[in-house]
This record gives C-alpha cells, structure tokens and sequence, in this order.
C-alpha cells in the first residue's frame, strides 16, 4: 500500500517558487460620484517570479438617465479606450441598472502590483453623475512556468458587417497535455436599432444555440449599447487549438447590420490533475421565478483546501415589470448587493439582458456544490416566467498549487518540466528512492537516486502528467511531471 502523502507539490522549477493564487474583493457602492475616474476596489499581490494575472472586474450598475458609466478591470487607477472598459446607459428612471463584465490579461514581474475596479461617468454626463456599482474584482496570478497556459486578446472592431457570422477576434494554444478550457468572451456592443447581435465564446467559427452565445439588442438610437458575457468548457488533448470569439446579427434584422464591439477574448488551459474546473450549461426555458430558483449546478470534491472562483453568465429573457435577479452563490439563495445581479426587460421586443456574476468562496477539502440562482423580485408586474440561458463554471485553486516547500535541506527541483525524455532531479540525497507514478496511480518507473543530481528517462512513457514520490528518510515529498 503506498503511504499517503505528507505534502503535496506541483511543479518545482528553477524559476517557481510561489503558488498560483486568487484573490477577490466584493464590491458594494451606493450612490457615490463618478464624475472623475474613481476607484471602486482593488486588490495588491506580491509574486515572488514573473507570470500572468487575469483580472476580472463583473457586477451590476445603477446609474442616471442621461450618463453613460465606464466600468474597467485595470492595473492602473484609469481605464483605457475602446476594449480597456465597458460602457453601460440607462434608458429611463424604471430600467436604470445595467450588468456588466470586463477582464483583462496583463504580464506581471515579481513584487508588489495593484490592480483596480474603476469606474467613470465619461463622454454622455447629462445626468447627475452620480452610480451605484455592485460585484466583484478577482485577481487570479498563474506564475510563468506552471503548465496553465493563459491566452488572451482584446477585441476593438468598429463598424463591422455582422450579415454573416465574423470571427472579431482569437486565440490559439498549445498545451502539452490533455485539460480543460475556459474560454470567456466579454465586453460591450454598440448596435443598430432592430438588430439583435448573438456574441459567443466558441471553439469553432460559428456559434450554437440558446446557451452557445448571448443575444442583445439596444434601445434606441441614443442608448446604442448592451453589456454581454459569455463562457464556454471545453475538454481539450494535447497539441494546437483555436478558440474564436464570434458575432452576428441574427433573426431580428430590421437595423444595418452593422455594429462595433469592444472587448476581450481570454482563454485559459488547466491540465488534467491539476485543479478541478466544473462546468453546467444552462438551458432553463420558461422558469417560473416566483421564489429563488436553482438553474443550474456543479458538484467539485477537491482533496485539498482551496478557493473557488464561481461565475455565472450569460442571457435571460424575462417579463416586462419583472426584475430578474441572477447568482452564483454555494447556497440555493442569493444575498444582497455585491450577492447579485438584477436585469429587467425594456418591452415586449427588447426582452433579454446579458449577465455576469461571480463570487470567490474558500472551501475546505471535500465535496461541494455551487449553484446558479434566478428569482423574480421587487418589481414583480409581470408574469415572473423567464428563461435563462448561459453558464456555471467553478474554478478550484489549492491553497499552495505550485509552491515549493522548504526543508532543512537542499530544495528539490526538477528540470526542464515539462520535458520530452530526460529530467534531473536536483537536491536529493544519494539512495532516495524516486517512483513515477501515472495519473490513474499505477506504478511506471522506480529507481533510487545515485547522486544528488539523478536522472530519469521518460521517453518511453505516454505524454501526460505524473506523480514523482521522493523517499527520503521515512519523509515522502511529491512533485507533478509533465512528459511531452
């Protein structure tokens, strides 16, 4: 019988010493002055080696006639042109909230970096400048070097004949093994009246139905602007593959068919073994809301503790004179605020609404399940039927993942990783025994350690990710291997 681990690692390089991680305020501000750029939260990390963060800033907005708001994920306290922010406007004193969703992918160096929820009454400012902004800012680093590949793209395409279905932007990978993707495609369109414009994360040059893509439509030629976010799960094997963010004017077509859209594609590969993504698709047709409803749900059991980053997005079609408020929460309800987000519909015609909502949760070891919650609510005029449309994703992060323990002695690394044939491990003492074992736990290869820099030969062994066990002493350490 093998002995349980006494700690489990990831994969040791000479250039990674600190652990993925994922951070995340809450963000709750009521009626506060957005006349100049202004800070509505943000979050300081520290690596200790270069990576990638993806800062994702999502919620809703509360805002006056006449104003439109700039809402930004940023690395700095302002917000950029065209794809650096959404922008959301009201169309009267009843309908005068908004859900929204920016993320952006920024290159980072080791040591303290600050990054910001921002937002901004900007451009239209006949209002009285004046907004409440309720949601999240998450903050997740993956260090250079980790298999978790990171893509991304910011979509600036203004004017575009959407007649056919147009590819606005894309991203290719090239993971060394098997995995699963989370391809999310969010930002802001600015349409024609009578044109309905499906927008979708896929993995292909076109786009399915209901929760394959969000639909939205804009008011009026003055309010041209409709928020939107859309994920997709992907199961992926190893080699290249192309993710896409579509667009289309689609079954209402009474507008030009033309549209512009700002906004980000990101694409980000987590290998098979290594964290736990949970993914529903959502098809919740003609619901009835009238109490808190649960649309869609995911089950993880991780092994370690960990967070969880829970979003759910996508579209509803809902009553007019009802709000729908949307959730992704670890229990069957919803909380206040920064718990939700609320659409409501303009009319009978305009009756959809994208939305994102997301939420963090540090969680224990074992089994737990997130939910995506719908309830009609406070404005109850309509028939409180809706349907929704979209995605739950769950996302585990280990406490630790990627980290290096320290131990008296010599750090044990192992190089290159991934690697093609040979490794060496480095820092062991001579006679440590060293096993591989598969994924699935059966034993590959086993041998015992000749030298404090020792060998292996994995050519013979499938592409994959392994488990090296290092005995030392009685002490069992573990460290992931990826073979190409």
């Amino acid at each position: 019988m093998r002995t349980k681990l006494l700690s489990v690692f990831f994969i040791a390089l000479p250039l990674l010493s600190n652990a993925q991680t994922v951070n995340s305020v809450s963000i709750s501000e009521g009626s506060i002055d957005l006349s100049t750029s202004t800070v509505v939260g943000e979050i300081t990390i520290n690596p200790a080696t270069a990576g990638k963060v993806i800062v994702h800033f999502d919620g809703v907005c509360i805002a006056d006639v006449g104003d439109r708001i700039i809402l930004a994920a940023s690395n700095t306290t302002n917000w950029g042109v065209n794809d650096g922010g959404v922008g959301i406007e009201v169309n009267n004193t009843d309908i005068n909230r908004r859900s929204f969703s920016h993320t952006r992918v920024y290159d980072v160096v080791p040591g303290s970096q600050t990054f910001y929820a921002v937002a901004d009454n900007a451009i239209e400012t006949d209002g009285s400048g004046i907004a409440s902004i309720y949601g999240n800012l998450t903050v997740e680093y993956i260090p250079n070097g980790i298999s978790t590949l990171v893509g991304f793209t910011g979509v600036a395409e203004p004017s575009i004949d959407l007649t056919s279905e147009t590819t606005v932007g894309s991203v290719t990978i090239n993971p060394a093994t098997t995995g699963r993707v989370i391809v999310r495609f969010d930002g802001f369109c600015i349409a024609s009246p009578g044109d309905m414009i499906v927008l979708a994360a896929s993995n292909t040059a076109s786009w399915g139905v209901d929760d394959g893509n969000v639909g939205v439509e804009i008011d009026n030629s003055d309010v041209t602007q409709a928020q939107f976010s859309h994920t997709r799960v992907y199961d992926v094997v190893a080699g290249s593959q192309t993710f896409y963010a579509i667009a289309h004017n689609y079954v209402e077509t009474a507008g030009t068919g033309i549209a512009s859209i700002y906004g980000a594609l990101t694409v980000e590969f987590i290998p098979d073994g290594y964290s736990l993504v949970g993914f529903d698709g959502i098809i919740a047709t003609n619901q009835d809301l009238t109490n808190a409803t649960t649309v869609g749900q995911v089950t993880i059991n991780p092994a370690t503790a960990g967070k969880a980053i829970v979003n759910f997005n996508g579209k509803v079609v809902s009553s007019v004179g009802d709000r729908i408020v949307l959730a992704a929460s670890n229990t069957t309800a919803w909380g206040s605020n920064d718990g939700n987000v609320s659409v409501e519909a303009e009319n009978a015609d305009l009756d959809r609404n994208s939305f994102s909502h997301t939420r963090v949760y540090d969680i224990a070891a074992g089994s737990h399940t997130f939910y995506a919650v719908a309830q009609n609510y406070v404005e109850t005029d309509g028939t409180g039927i809706a349907s929704v449309y979209g995605s739950l994703t769950v996302t585990f992060i280990s406490n630790g993942t990627a980290g290096i323990e320290e131990t008296s002695g010599n750090e044990i690394i192992i190089y290159p990783n991934p690697a093609t044939d040979l490794i060496s491990i480095q820092g062991i003492e001579v006679g440590a025994i060293v096993t591989i074992y598969a994924m699935s736990g059966q034993k590959v290869l086993e041998l015992k350690a000749d030298s404090e820099i020792t060998q292996i030969n994995l050519s013979d062994l499938e592409a994959g990710i392994y488990t090296a066990e290092i005995i030392t002493d009685g002490k069992i350490t573990s460290q992931k291997i990826i073979k190409n």
